[in-house]
């Protein structure tokens, strides 16, 4: 019996190594290694072909030479030197939209075209080798399903707190790769093969303004994509092309927007196995877990240039997800349904036009999301022209999430810094901003429904500056108002004076105080001064309750800020103003808390018609002695 039970678990042993796969074993739903090279048994000056489409989705080979095999080019990984011929490549070179191109010997797979020099004389490839993008694409699968086992998920970008958490009007954080499992993306540097780079990924964009494309230059180019505009295919070519099934050499897209506007990265298949895609011989942002569009496509011509030639491609039908992105190939299932964000923009120009509508979808990929967004709303604005000199825009956006409060942001802008090349970027930065600090934050998963924004641009600046304020006493007593007079400037207008009163508490300590009357951005600047713990969020309830906070206030309010002598603290983020100093003692302790003091203000906003900008200080006491003859300014 003892020797029944370990024959049966020898049978069960090498069933598991037949299923997950030993050297020489085929693991289950992967290539068998007996159709692909080994490394190892390649030798220079053999000879092979390649696939590829040079034009619509017609396969084209090309002939190939190994040149040889450069070992350990980076951690794990080796790259195969091969010289191309054919295809008019003498030419135009290696072609960005090439990567993923699948090279023969002797019929059998050896890898990728992925890598090129930049204004090579040759067509000069370094190819990937096909079993190490298999490897790779194996241990992210690997560790994907450890991690959903656990409960984990990938883990989340971070995003740095600090006081810009509150401002507006801090520029968007460029994009970063999370990397795919800790192995960074393969670069192969001028110190190593003289300038050889992993192909440039084109990106075939649609629907997009030139404005919108230089920033996804600006942003995307970094990490080896590179934006140029294209258009989507006409409607014959859609239906008599866009069925056709993907194969080795066959163009793939990988969309990241789709709708109105589209925007998607041309490579090419290396092979199918099964329902599973391998293509591009490296990574496209080293993501590692990802969910991608998958679609097929179509190339209209090759646009040769000196330094790397480009293909210049449509996406077609969508046939799958991409979710893995390795740093030696990308890869993804067919018949799966992505899930993507949708969001919709209406721009109007005037109060009475009837506004334009586009409607889209975007990856949910957090470390794209802003940038997208970004892009997208830049091109809504982009098709009414350039922006006017003289302009004021009202901004409302409603960003839907899954199990809390939608979040609101409304914004009246006016002035020179919303016109000119980076108007759109100025004008619509809260928007894309508040996007990332949700979809980046490091607590926790945040499922964001969607994305609606309505932008109405109006040819007149609604502008006005703070010249001067003046008291018209400066002396109070306590449960008194203080009240003063603020002027105004409305851009070519004639000046406006209010006459604001900030009533004092009974308890307001006697003494010379200073009133700060400023606009919005001078206050938000405040409250992260007098609440350091405002900008530091604990959890996911924080964070939403901080950015609501955030959107309340408007441009278009007068602030009165007046420093209360009393000091508070922040328990793990949350604000404890006006404490008794024996509570403050009990609770300051180390042991207790380590978040900063907080000091509250006395706050009084006042609406105007103008978005206001300045800041004034004035400087007033504040006394209970009768004896004392207040001075008083005429109004």
């Amino acid at each position: 019996m003892r020797r029944l039970r370990f024959g049966t678990w020898m049978l069960a042993g090498l069933g598991l190594l037949w299923a997950d796969g030993s050297a020489g074993i085929v693991r289950g739903g992967e290539p068998d290694p007996k159709t692909y090279w080994n490394v190892a048994d390649l030798r220079p000056g053999m000879k092979g072909t390649g696939r590829t489409v040079m034009v619509g989705t017609e396969l084209e080979e090309f002939g190939v030479e190994v040149l040889g095999v450069l070992r350990d080019v980076s951690p794990g990984r080796d790259m195969i030197l091969c010289r191309l011929k054919g295809c008019n490549l003498e030419h135009a070179g290696i072609i960005q939209g090439m990567s993923g191109s699948p090279i023969y010997v002797d019929n059998k797979l050896v890898g990728a075209v992925a890598f090129a020099w930049e204004f090579a004389k040759d067509p000069i490839a370094g190819v990937t080798p096909f079993a190490q993008m298999v490897e790779f694409v194996r241990a992210n699968e690997r560790r994907v399903a450890a991690e959903d086992r656990q409960g984990e998920g990938r883990e989340r970008p971070n995003v740095a707190w600090g006081p810009e958490l509150l401002d507006r009007d801090a520029p968007l954080p460029g994009v970063q790769p999370a990397g795919d499992g800790g192995v960074a993306a393969v670069t192969v540097g001028a110190g190593g093969l003289a300038g050889m780079r992993p192909i440039a990924t084109p990106l075939a964009a649609s629907g997009f303004s030139p404005r919108a494309l230089a920033l996804l230059d600006e942003r995307l180019g970094p990490l080896g994509m590179t934006a140029a505009p294209g258009g989507k295919v006409p409607e014959d070519i859609l239906a008599r092309e866009g069925d056709k099934p993907l194969e080795p050499g066959s163009p793939v897209s990988i969309a990241l927007v789709m709708g109105d506007m589209d925007l998607s990265g041309i490579g090419t298949v290396t092979h199918v196995e099964g329902d599973r895609v391998y293509a591009f011989g490296h990574p496209m942002l080293g993501l590692g877990r990802c969910s991608f569009p998958m679609l097929s496509g179509y190339i209209h011509t090759v646009y040769p240039r000196a330094s790397v030639s480009m293909k210049l491609g449509s996406p077609l039908k969508v046939v799958g997800v991409l979710d893995s992105d390795v740093s030696t190939a990308v890869s993804g299932r067919l018949g799966r349904v992505p899930d993507m964000l949708p969001m919709e923009v209406r721009v109007r120009v005037g109060p009475y036009s009837e506004p334009k509508r586009y409607q889209v979808e975007l990856v949910r990929e957090p470390n794209l999301l802003a940038t997208l967004v970004l892009s997208v709303l830049t091109s809504a604005i982009d098709t009414e022209g350039n922006l006017p000199e003289e302009l004021t825009a009202r901004i409302d956006a409603t960003i839907r999430l899954a199990g809390f409060d939608p979040l609101i942001v409304q914004e009246t802008l006016s002035g020179p810094r919303y016109t000119g090349p980076g108007g759109p970027a100025a004008l619509l930065s809260s928007v894309a901003n508040t996007v990332n600090l949700v979809a980046r934050n490091p607590f926790g998963p945040v499922r964001i429904e969607g994305i609606e924004c309505s932008v109405v641009l109006e040819p007149r600046r609604e502008l006005a500056e703070l010249e001067t304020v003046r008291l018209v006493s400066d002396r109070v007593a306590p449960g008194e108002s203080l009240r003063l007079i603020a002027t105004l400037r409305p851009y070519r207008g004639e000046r406006r004076s209010l006459t604001l009163e900030l009533p004092i508490p009974e308890d307001f300590p006697e003494g010379t105080h200073e009133l700060v009357v400023c606009d919005l951005s001078r206050s938000l600047q405040r409250r992260a001064r007098s609440n350091p713990g405002i900008t530091e969020p604990r959890s996911v309830e924080q964070l939403l309750a901080m950015l609501r906070e955030r959107a309340a206030p408007t441009r278009t309010a007068l602030y009165l800020h007046l420093a209360r002598p009393g000091k508070g603290l922040a328990i793990a983020g949350q604000a404890l103003p006006d404490l008794p100093g024996s509570a403050r003692a009990i609770l300051s302790s180390p042991k207790a808390t380590a978040d900063p003091p907080v000091r509250s203000d006395l706050t009084l906003a006042v609406e105007t018609p103008w978005v206001i900008e300045g800041n004034q200080t004035i400087g007033f006491t504040v006394t209970r002695d009768p004896g004392l003859t207040a001075v008083r300014l005429a109004p």
